[in-house]
């Protein structure tokens, strides 16, 4: 189990080694109770997020799969809802 606090401020990057932004909140599907994107920034009212589904690991830094990678057929992405 990880806890926010644990990811907080976390580096993210993508498998292409491009940096993303720097973990700043969790999204959570309010219905089901389940984190669904990592929230890295906002522009105007919507939120900048990672989905859940394409993160590949967390360690020192938050490693998540790009969108060629997904749109290449290596991932199964969604698309995290902004709030």
């Amino acid at each position: 189990m990880i806890r926010l606090s644990q990811v907080h401020g976390l580096r993210i990057y993508n498998d292409r080694a491009r940096y993303v932004g720097n973990v700043r909140d969790i999204v959570l599907d309010d219905e089901e109770g389940k984190v669904v994107g990592l929230a890295f920034g906002r522009k105007g009212d919507t939120i900048l997020s990672v989905p859940y589904d394409s993160v590949l690991a967390i360690g020192d830094i938050v490693l998540t799969r790009s969108k060629e990678s997904e749109q290449a057929g290596e991932g199964e992405g969604s698309q995290a809802p902004g709030g």
